[in-house]
C-alpha cells in the first residue's frame, strides 16, 4: 500500500505539531512495508524537524520507504488548492490533517482529520467571512472524503449536528501523549525546571494560549474567590505566549488585587513540560470548548490532579479522574478548585486514578487505528 501523508498542518510548534509529528513517526516505524509519500512545506522549520527525524530513522537502519514531496504553499491558503492541481498522486490513500484539504487533490482515496469546529461552535471566534469560508470548505471536503477522522465524540457530534456529515464515514480516533509525561522523582530535574521557569513553591497550573475561548477571565475570577489563605499558599501560574489577550488578563488581575499571586511565565519549552506538570499541585483547564484537550491528559499522565470544565471533549479525556465544572460558572470552578486543593493534592488514590485514565490513550493507539482506516478505504471499490 502507498500512503500520502500531508505534514503541512504541523505549521506551529505546539498542539498541531505534536499530533502530526507523533502519528507519522509511529506509522513509519510500525509499517515499513508501506510506501510513504510525505507532503511538506520546505520553509516550515517545524515540518523540517519532522522530516529530519524521519530521515535519521532510516539512516540508522530503518527500512521504511519514503518519498518527500515539497509544497510551496502552506495549509490555510487559497493558493495551495491551485498548486495541488499539478500533482498526479498515485497513492492508494491521501491523508490531510485539517479541514481545508486541497481541492486540487485527486486520484487517491481521501482521509481528512477534523480536530474541532471552533469557528462554527464559538460566537466571535472569527469574523463572518472566515466563518463562511470555514463552513463552505469544510462541508465541501466532507462530501469529497472517503473517511473523516475526528479526535473525539464531541467533534463527531458537532459534525453531525452543524454540517450534517454522513455518520457512516466518521471514525473517532483520540489523540495520545508522549511517554515523557510520567511521574518524575528526580529532584535535580524538578529543581532545574523550577529555576528555569521561576516557579513558586506551590501552584495551580494553566497550560495553553490566552485566546478568549480558553476562558481565563473566568479562571481569574474563580481564583479571586478562593480564601485569602489559599491564594497566599497556592499561586496561579499561566503558561503561553503573550498576546493582546494577555494584557487584558494582567489588567484584570491587577484590578482584582491578585497580581502578587498570579504568574504569567510565557511559553515553556517542550523539554520542561513534564517536570512542570509534576511540580504543579493542580492543573486547571477552564476552556469553553475543546476538540480534545492535551494538557489535562498530559497532567494526568504525570499523576497531577486535574480540575476541568465540561466544555467540548474534555469530559471524554479526563473521565472520572478529574473534578468537573460548568465553564460559565466561576463559583463552581472556585468550589472544585478548593476541593481539589484540600483533598487531591498528595492523595495517592487520586494520583492512581489519573494515571489509570491516562493509560487509555497513546500515540501508538492513534497511529494503529489510523492505519486501519487506510486499509479499510484502500480496499473499497
Amino acid at each position: 500500500m502507498k500512503v500520502s501523508f500531508d505534514l503541512r498542518f504541523a505549521h506551529l510548534p505546539w498542539g498541531s505539531w505534536f499530533y502530526v509529528s507523533e502519528v507519522i513517526d509511529v506509522l513509519v516505524r510500525e509499517h515499513p512495508e508501506t510506501v510513504w509519500r510525505i507532503y511538506h512545506n520546505p520553509s516550515s522549520p517545524p515540518q523540517q524537524d519532522i522530516i529530519q527525524r524521519l530521515q535519521t530513522y532510516t539512516a540508522k537502519g530503518g527500512t521504511a520507504t519514503m518519498e518527500f514531496q515539497p509544497v510551496k504553499y502552506p495549509c490555510l491558503t487559497l493558493r495551495q488548492h491551485w498548486e495541488f492541481r499539478r500533482f498526479h498522486d498515485d497513492a492508494d490513500v491521501y491523508h490531510y490533517l485539517h479541514f481545508d484539504m486541497p481541492l486540487g487533490m485527486h486520484g487517491p482515496k481521501l482521509v481528512m482529520t477534523i480536530h474541532d469546529l471552533y469557528p462554527l461552535v464559538l460566537e466571535g471566534y472569527c469574523g463572518r467571512f472566515k466563518r463562511m469560508c470555514f463552513r463552505t470548505l469544510c462541508r465541501r471536503n466532507i462530501q469529497r472524503c472517503d473517511r473523516i477522522i475526528t479526535v473525539s465524540q464531541a467533534t463527531k457530534r458537532d459534525l453531525l449536528k452543524i454540517l450534517n456529515a454522513p455518520e457512516d464515514r466518521i471514525t473517532v480516533i483520540p489523540q495520545g501523549y508522549s511517554p515523557a509525561f510520567r511521574p518524575i522523582n528526580d529532584e535535580d530535574i524538578l529543581k532545574q525546571t523550577r529555576r528555569r521557569c521561576d516557579l513558586p513553591a506551590h501552584f495551580i497550573l494553566y497550560c495553553g494560549n490566552h485566546k478568549p475561548h480558553k476562558n481565563l477571565k473566568c479562571l481569574l475570577k474563580a481564583y479571586r474567590l478562593l480564601p485569602a489563605a489559599m491564594r497566599q499558599y497556592w499561586s496561579l501560574v499561566l503558561t503561553g505566549p503573550a498576546d493582546e489577550n494577555t494584557a487584558i488578563l494582567q489588567k484584570q488581575a491587577r484590578q482584582s488585587g491578585i497580581t502578587e499571586n498570579v504568574c504569567f511565565i510565557g511559553k515553556v519549552s517542550a523539554a520542561d513540560m513534564p517536570a512542570l506538570f509534576n511540580l504543579a499541585d493542580v492543573l486547571v483547564q477552564p476552556s469553553i470548548y475543546e476538540g480534545f484537550g492535551l494538557p489535562p491528559l498530559e497532567a494526568m499522565a504525570c499523576g497531577t490532579a486535574v480540575v476541568s470544565s465540561r466544555g467540548g471533549a474534555l469530559p471524554e479525556v479526563v473521565g472520572d479522574a478529574a473534578r468537573l465544572f460548568d465553564p460559565q460558572n466561576e463559583n463552581e470552578l472556585c468550589e472544585q478548585l478548593q476541593m481539589a486543593l484540600e483533598n487531591d493534592v498528595g492523595n495517592k488514590e487520586r494520583k492512581q486514578k489519573c494515571l489509570d485514565q491516562a493509560k487509555r490513550f497513546s500515540w501508538s493507539r492513534t497511529a494503529r487505528e489510523t492505519y486501519q482506516v487506510y486499509k479499510e478505504i484502500a480496499q473499497q471499490d
